[in-house]
């Protein structure tokens, strides 16, 4: 499994490979007026929005099914968002 904290100081978009952890749903955005619910996945090490490759960028019901979910995937990982290749459910 390859898991990283976070991008790197450059924050250029980094490749993973079995990244797994739990998602669950929480506020995204802080204060400002674009704050919205968003599906994240919480690695222990990190939190990240998670957002399927070809999916939308809000409002994505397929990921609906894996909120409360232990799941692992494949993907790259951008500054605050997991873009995920491929999503499977291991708990």
């Amino acid at each position: 499994m390859t898991e990283t904290s976070g991008p790197g100081p450059d924050d250029e978009p980094r490749p993973v490979r079995g990244m797994t952890g739990r998602v669950l749903r929480a506020p995204f955005g802080g204060t400002s007026k674009s704050r919205h619910e968003a599906v994240w996945l919480d690695t222990g090490a990190g939190r990240w929005v998670l957002r399927r490759k070809h999916g939308p960028a809000m409002g994505d019901a397929t990921l609906e099914r894996y909120v409360g979910r232990e799941i692992r995937c494949n993907g790259t990982l951008l500054a605050h968002t997991l873009l995920a290749d491929d999503i499977e459910i291991v708990g």
